[in-house]
């Protein structure tokens, strides 16, 4: 699926929240001609805010409360960009981002939670732990499990909130620290809990839902104190209103929460706490083309409580409204309902139901909860049987864009026209390097360069077709891709010319397309104090880029492929499997952890980890790109004269390859590198051969080192964020190249040297717009 190809308007939805995932299916699973749909988001995994309770509880694992956004948006067809949004550019509908270059909407749907309010209470943002957001909370969760197990560990522990949060968090987490004590063999003795709330506990629901939950509380041992404001937080404990202090070691909050920062610049309409003020349509009241959903939206005819119930509801009404309102039609009002069902748990598995005036208890309701919230996430979480749900036609007519699309011109006339092209380089900033003579600064038919004197050039071209949706990641790839032949041979990248594809679609659409490329490809240029200075874009059926890079090397310091010498070291500078995670992302079938730890090393240039192994004394460097780690070991070898041994049990992998590998996940290359499987010595699996042959895009740098140098690269590269490892070993030398031999030993492992997902990604530098 092309999906940005014919594009006349994008909607763009700004968080994963409970509406939006709703939309993401509605909108796949009946298609709306000419609209692209585009979720930004700072988390990949969304927690679904209703099993909460019970993954604090041990009731449910991580991985089942959360809905992995990139198998979601593979499977719905939407672009995925992960980003965080930082602004909104209203007059020339752009969402800013933190950490790139702003992205185009026609229509903004706004479902990005909340915040905690922390300001009421003195010391709380030091010595808190707030809820929200609940991606956040629960890393720290972990952080204050892992402490209470220790002997002088925390041992108070005090919720603040009184609302069915704070209830079910207060119970939840009491069950889990218990039941880890007592696995532990510690005394539960020592634990103390403690509940305060400024009113009543669960303010809104009815006396006999109350009382059920003082007693729930009482019979546990959980101390409450009711109508008690809490002022500050000290690290010895809390302090109350009347003077009062709770001897605490942990201090949860889950009093009110507020909106998120970057709605106060936008001019967008707010309710009286802040957050965006929506109509009955669900868009905010002083913008048409923006609609907002969930806890960051204040409906202000039919204002209801900031509860996860509301959004999952109000997400079929959105999908609606955002179709009616891109088609040109009237968005249709939308009316929650004055009351709803409330199911809290009580840390074990078992519930309180209210309703109004109505309240009912007992294990067989959280049998009806379980399966409720089961059912819900299996919507979202089971994207095999969504794709297969899925319409298979378009859901209008053909439209004249759409005979257009099929008479698009060939040669000069599919040229991207001068207007969006002229929009889009306008938008990126002056490249000011020494050298350039005639640059993007001043457009001509052609760059002029200046050659330093006494370097010899070194020239390299490369072109990719786009993998992933998200036309600014891809172009950086891209760029660090191109630039891997040069840095291989020991050189220095210094101009670049790109050739540019973007699908048609109409010119605004392209011109975004062509902005999002180039600034991808300057901001791993940039970093690399690469000049782009020119190139060519183009209409095509696919979005691609390509580079054509020149460097500069001393004459006598290029490395080869060939110099291989027998003792010699191989190390490998980035994990592998690439392909078989991309073609696993193209089915929905990656995991959302693994992708972004992919995406963050395939990111990152290999000019730093050139230099230290130039300055290690490597013999031999190549890339490990389109023929796989063992194609491209053989070509060493080959120019070499030599063989080697393969250490696989060394051999670093990005998360999830070899199991995606086992399960048969394979590139649509794999077939043809495995005709170079006569490199091998000895015969290996299907799954180890997959990964061994898998084509890699952005691939590390493979070289070989004397070996009494080797372990202080390995430590430098490592140092300099690299996950570098020695795979192995130059067994002989002098040989014909005909001759060469990889002799694999041992076996590829799951915990083999780490990616570096954790780490800080790539600096980039957002380009102006």
């Amino acid at each position: 699926m092309n999906r940005h190809a014919n594009i006349t308007s994008d909607i763009v939805l700004l968080g994963g929240g409970h509406a939006h995932v709703h939309v993401l299916k509605a909108f796949a699973m009946r298609p709306e001609p000419g609209v692209r749909v585009t979720l930004v988001t700072r988390d990949v995994e969304t927690p679904y805010s209703g099993m909460l309770p019970g993954v604090v509880a041990s009731l449910y694992t991580r991985d089942e409360a959360h809905i992995d956004l990139v198998r979601l948006t593979a499977a719905t067809g939407a672009t995925l960009v992960h980003a965080e949004a930082i602004g909104l550019e209203r007059a020339e509908k752009r969402v800013l981002l933190g950490d790139r270059p702003p992205i185009a909407y026609d229509l903004l749907s706004i479902d990005v939670g909340i915040t905690p309010a922390l300001d009421a209470i003195a010391g709380a943002a030091e010595h808190g732990i707030a809820v929200k957001p609940i991606g956040s909370f629960l890393q720290k969760l972990a952080g204050l499990e892992a402490q209470c197990m220790r002997p002088d560990g925390p041992r108070h522990i005090a919720v603040i909130g009184g609302g069915a949060g704070g209830v079910e968090l207060m119970l939840s987490l009491r069950a889990r620290l218990l039941a880890n004590a007592r696995e532990r063999g510690q005394r539960e003795a020592g634990f103390s809990f403690t509940l305060v709330t400024a009113g009543d506990i669960l303010e809104g629901h009815n006396a006999r839902v109350q009382d059920a939950f003082r007693r729930a509380l009482a019979e546990r041992g959980v101390a409450l104190r009711e109508r008690q404001a809490v002022v500050a937080l000290t690290r010895s404990g809390v302090s109350l209103a009347d003077a009062t202090q709770i001897p605490a070691d942990a201090v949860l909050i889950t009093t009110d929460a507020a909106p998120p920062p970057l709605f106060a610049a936008t001019g967008l309409a707010t309710d009286a706490g802040g957050f965006l003020a929506v109509g009955p349509t669900l868009q905010v009241l002083n913008d048409a083309d923006v609609f907002a959903a969930g806890d960051c939206a204040g409906l202000v005819e039919t204002p209801r409580p900031k509860s996860g119930v509301f959004a999952v509801r109000a997400g079929p009404a959105l999908a609606d409204n955002l179709r009616r309102r891109v088609r040109g039609e009237t968005p249709k009002a939308w009316r929650p309902q004055r009351r709803h069902l409330a199911l809290i748990t009580t840390g074990e598995r078992y519930v309180v139901a209210s309703r109004g005036r109505l309240k009912a208890e007992g294990a067989w309701l959280w049998r009806v909860k379980n399966w409720i919230d089961r059912r819900w996430m299996r919507k979202y979480q089971d994207v095999d049987a969504l794709v297969d749900r899925m319409s298979r036609r378009a859901a209008a007519p053909a439209s004249r864009l759409d005979a257009e699309a099929e008479m698009r011109c060939g040669g000069c006339a599919a040229k991207i026209g001068p207007g969006p092209l002229s929009r889009a380089l306008a938008k990126l900033p002056v490249s000011r390097t020494p050298g350039v003579v005639l640059g993007l600064d001043a457009p001509d038919d052609a760059a002029i360069i200046a050659p330093t004197d006494g370097h010899h050039l070194v020239q390299t071209v490369d072109f990719l077709r786009a993998f992933v949706d998200d036309p600014y990641v891809f172009a950086e790839i891209a760029a660090s891709h191109c630039l891997n032949d040069v840095f291989a041979m020991g050189g220095v990248p210094r101009h670049a010319l790109a050739v540019a594809v973007a699908p048609p679609a109409a010119s605004a659409k392209v011109e975004e397309t062509l902005f999002q490329l180039l600034a991808g490809a300057r901001a791993a240029l940039d970093r690399e104090s690469v000049a782009l200075v020119g190139g060519h874009s183009s209409e095509g059926a696919d979005m691609a880029l390509g580079l054509s890079v020149t460097g500069e090397v001393v004459p006598g310091s290029a490395i080869r492929k060939g110099g291989l010498r027998a003792g010699d070291v191989l190390v490998l500078t980035k994990p592998i499997g690439t392909a078989i995670l991309f073609a696993a992302a193209m089915r929905a079938k990656a995991r959302a952890s693994w992708i972004e730890a992919v995406l963050t090393e395939m990111r990152r240039s290999n000019g730093e980890a050139s230099r230290l192994l130039v300055a290690h004394g490597a013999r031999a460097m190549t890339d490990v790109s389109g023929f796989g780690l063992v194609g491209h070991l053989g070509e060493m070898l080959a120019a070499s004269g030599a063989h080697a041994a393969l250490d696989l049990a060394a051999v670093p992998l990005y998360r999830g390859t070899l199991e995606l590998a086992r399960a048969g996940t394979a590139s649509t290359l794999l077939s043809e590198n495995l005709a170079l499987g006569s490199l091998l010595g000895a015969e290996v699996d299907a799954a180890t051969s997959a990964i061994l042959f898998d084509p890699q895009t952005a691939g590390g740098l493979l070289a070989g080192l004397p070996a009494e140098r080797s372990a202080g690269c390995i430590a430098a590269l490592r140092a300099a964020g690299y996950v570098a490892a020695m795979i192995g070993r130059v067994t002989r030398d002098g040989l014909d190249a005909r001759a060469a031999r990889i002799d694999p030993l041992g076996t590829l492992q799951t915990d083999s040297p780490p990616c570096s997902v954790g780490q800080k990604k790539p600096r980039t530098e957002p380009a102006p717009a």
